[in-house]
Formats: structure tokens, C-alpha cells, sequence
């Protein structure tokens, strides 16, 4: 009997040291585990927090381009570093212009919507960053025009954000990207009136350029999502934006593609495996091209309020002497910084276009610029 109780015993003694074994062996996997679940998890939880605060950042400032009011915008940024308050500056300064810009040319904007998509984010130890692209198509009318009367134009910009963690929130440390409505300051300088034109307008000269089917290609190209199939830039040709802007290579291919105006290229201005010429992707040497081999005429270089006075030649203005497909280009400080195409006309017969860097789908044509822009006005005539 005693026998049988001391086996009984050891059994037993062996079993609770088996399961004691077991659970510290279960701990000892557990621990390395939970040491790399818990902060894994709490990694994934910081960045759902900091694409939550990016769409709500993006929402308002989005709501505010519409209504003029940036007041609240201060506390989505991180005033203490330079950037940061730049960052802030810029925006309360692109507002500032769209106000103006809508009072001076007698525009009234009805409504907005946004497509805002997070590419890529991440964060580390309170600093986040994140590479979103947004997409902002505004409704407007004219003034004297019923409400009902809606005319949309759209913008996308890229953005590169720093972000930093204060107090338990994200606040934007720095904000990067090419803006369709850039103010050099927080006091645009706007020239008044408005270029409103009659629907009825000289056809355009004859020719074999193939304006309508460049117009379809510029607004299913212009990179920003205004309608169905559009939203993107023609995967066939390089992106140049990140190496000086997109504007010239997107206008060359209105004009040159084959499923666009079906302009020919020569070894001047002309596009292969992936590298464009001079003249190709170089917004002022695009524009000396199309003078200098006669595939246009510029009818006048002039400021707002020049391209815009109406006279014997112009009863309209030069400007509304474009035709869809012609090209407008821009000139800041002595030098062209950037060229777009026409696209045609809103209610109000005010002239639009299309562009790349920053992109633009049906934006009036000045809509961007102020009082020291000078305009050249190009008509395709090949």
C-alpha cells in the first residue's frame, strides 16, 4: 500500500512539474510575441489615427477654398517650425486668391467635392508622413446667371506631408506640392473685371488639325478626375513633373498624338523612349517651336487687361478670338513658366483650359494668376 501512495505521489509530483514546464514554456513564446504584437498594433492603430486626421485636414481646407474662411485652419498646423507655418501661410494665401479672384471676376462658387486618396503613410516616435493626392472639383456660376446654372471645374495636386504629434494630435510640420492656385503672398493682386464673351465667336481657320479630337484627349489626360475615364495622364509618355513640370510635354501631346490633334513631329520637337526634346517638354522652347515653324501665329502678348480690351480687330478681346485647341501661355518675371490648352467655354462663354503641373480640367483661363502675368495668346493654324 505504501508503495502504490509513493507512486501515486510521483505521478502526480511529475504531472504538476510537466504542467509547470508547460505554462513557462508557453510564457516564455508568449512574451517574445506579445512584445512584438502589442507594439505592431499599436503602430497600425497611430497610422489609421494619422489617415483619419489627413482626411479631416484635407476636408476642411477643401470646404474653406469654398467658403473663404480660414480662421480655423491654424490648428491643424505646427506653427513652431518654419515650415510649418509657411505650410500655413501658403494655404490661407491660395484662399485669399480664390476669394479675390471670384470677387474680382463676378464669379459665384456653389459647392465643391473631393476625392482624396492616401498613397502611401507611415509614422515612427511622433513624427508621420504621407503621400496623398486630391483631386477638388468646384461649382460656380456667373453672377447675373439663375442658380441652378452649374459649371464645374476640377484641380489634383500631390502632396508630400511631414506630420509631428503634439498634445495627442497631428499637426502638419511641412506640405509640398504644385498648386493650380500658388499666391506668392497673403495679398493677391488681382486686375478687375471679368472676360465674359457672347457664344458667338468666328469659327476657327481652316486646317488639318484636328482640334476636337486634341480637346477629347486634354480633358481624358488632364490628370484629374472630373469625369468618367478621367484621372489620369496618358501612360505612354514619361511624367515630367518631378523634373522641371509636366505642362509642355502634356500640351505637345494634345497637338502631336495620334489620338489627338495629329500635328507631325520633327527632330526638333518630338518624343521617343521615354526623353522628350527641348522643345517638347520646355515650356518656353515649346513655345518658340510653335512661332518659329509656323504651325501657330500668336495674335497678342499682353496682360489681363490688354488681352482682355475689346477693339475693331477684337470686338471681344484677343482672347476670345481662341479657338478650342489653341494654346495660352504664361509669362512670370520675363520668362514662360508654363503653358495650357483650350478646351472650350463655360455659361458664360469665359474661355477654359487644361493643363499639367499644376493639373487644371476646364479652369478659367486666368484663374491662378494676377496682375503681373503677361498672356501669350497662340492659334494653332497647321
Amino acid at each position: 500500500m505504501g508503495l502504490v501512495v509513493l507512486v501515486v505521489v510521483l505521478r502526480s509530483r511529475i504531472f504538476k512539474l510537466g504542467l509547470l514546464l508547460a505554462l513557462l514554456g508557453l510564457v516564455l513564446i508568449v512574451m517574445p510575441l506579445r512584445q512584438q504584437v502589442l507594439p505592431a498594433l499599436a503602430a497600425r492603430s497611430e497610422q489609421k489615427e494619422l489617415k483619419e486626421q489627413l482626411h479631416h485636414i484635407f476636408t476642411t481646407r477643401a470646404q474653406s477654398l469654398v467658403n473663404g474662411n480660414y480662421e480655423g485652419l491654424k490648428a491643424y498646423y505646427d506653427t513652431t517650425v518654419t515650415s510649418g507655418l509657411f505650410a500655413l501661410n501658403h494655404e490661407i494665401g491660395r484662399i485669399k486668391y480664390v476669394r479675390e479672384w471670384v470677387k474680382e471676376r463676378q464669379v459665384i462658387v456653389s459647392g465643391s467635392q473631393m476625392d482624396l486618396a492616401i498613397i502611401d503613410a507611415g509614422s515612427e516616435e511622433g513624427k508621420g508622413w504621407a503621400s496623398v493626392s486630391q483631386h477638388i472639383i468646384l461649382n460656380y456660376h456667373h453672377q447675373g446667371e439663375p442658380e441652378k446654372t452649374i459649371n464645374q471645374m476640377g484641380v489634383r495636386t500631390i502632396h508630400w506631408v511631414e506630420l509631428v504629434k503634439r498634445d495627442g494630435q497631428w499637426l502638419i510640420a511641412r506640405d509640398w506640392y504644385w498648386d493650380p492656385f500658388e499666391a506668392d503672398n497673403l495679398d493677391p493682386d488681382i486686375t478687375p473685371g471679368t472676360a465674359r464673351c457672347s457664344r458667338e465667336v468666328a469659327p476657327p481657320p481652316p486646317g488639318k488639325y484636328r482640334r476636337q479630337a486634341a480637346v477629347s484627349y486634354a480633358d481624358r489626360y488632364s490628370g484629374v478626375r472630373l469625369g468618367p475615364g478621367d484621372g489620369r495622364y496618358n501612360q505612354a509618355y514619361r511624367d515630367f513633373t518631378g523634373l522641371g513640370g509636366d505642362c509642355a510635354n502634356f500640351v505637345s501631346q494634345v497637338l502631336s498624338d495620334k489620338n489627338a490633334g495629329a500635328i507631325p513631329r520633327d527632330w526638333v520637337w518630338n518624343y521617343h523612349n521615354g526623353n522628350g526634346s527641348q522643345a517638347w517638354v520646355q515650356a518656353e522652347a515649346l513655345v518658340h517651336y510653335l512661332l518659329d515653324s509656323g504651325l501657330a501665329v500668336r495674335i497678342m502678348r499682353g496682360n489681363f487687361e490688354e488681352v482682355t480690351r475689346t477693339s475693331t480687330t477684337y470686338p471681344q478681346g484677343a482672347v476670345n478670338a481662341l479657338q478650342p485647341g489653341d494654346i495660352i501661355a504664361y509669362e512670370e518675371k520675363g520668362e514662360i513658366s508654363h503653358v495650357s490648352v483650350v478646351v472650350g467655354r463655360d455659361s458664360a462663354g469665359y474661355l477654359l483650359v487644361n493643363s499639367h503641373t499644376a493639373d487644371r480640367a476646364r479652369v478659367p483661363w486666368d484663374m491662378g494668376w494676377d496682375r503681373r502675368t503677361i498672356y501669350w495668346l497662340l492659334q494653332v493654324v497647321y
